[in-house]
């Protein structure tokens, strides 16, 4: 019996430390990439409910599939691993950190899903520098799918404080 497929949705990240909250677009399929122009915003931990939720519907917005037959490019792990380490030496250097220890001490992260007329905004762990583990479904914040800017803002507020 084959395992049915998730249905696929539209995928942000969302990183916060206690000098900003950075919330960028994923695309792909079964595996999620950052894209080579994605779209990415710094925000004051001060933004609002309204701005915070503009920015994360932006984000998921822009987020699409991406089909590895006609852009295999797009999965190649290197290309991953530099946009990934091209984040990391954006925002340390933007927010003045020296190690990245020190960058990730107190780094929140969630990961927001737009998938059959919800968003789901997942917590999670960190357990090392730059490593976190998923937490138990009931941390998991749900809404309904929504142009409201305030709402979507609150819920990943909620979730954010909800990361361990």
């Amino acid at each position: 019996m084959r395992p049915t497929r998730r249905p696929f949705a539209k995928i942000a990240t969302i990183y916060k430390t206690e000098k900003f909250i950075s919330i960028e677009t994923l695309s792909g399929g079964m595996v999620q990439y950052r894209e080579d122009e994605s779209y990415r915003a710094y925000l004051e931990l001060e933004a609002t409910d309204e701005v915070l939720g503009q920015v994360l519907l932006t984000a998921l917005e822009r987020s699409r599939s991406v089909d590895p037959s006609s852009e295999s490019e797009f999965y190649e792990p290197e290309r991953a691993m530099r946009l990934y380490q091209n984040w990391q030496k954006d925002f340390m250097h933007r927010y003045g950190y020296k190690t990245k220890r020190d960058a990730y001490k107190d780094m929140d992260w969630c990961l927001a899903r737009l998938s059959e007329g919800k968003i789901s905004i997942e917590p999670h762990r960190r357990y090392k520098p730059d490593h976190w583990k998923t937490l138990p479904p009931d941390k998991t914040v749900v809404i309904s799918a929504t142009d409201d800017a305030v709402t979507a803002g609150a819920a990943l507020r909620l979730a954010l404080n909800r990361c361990e």
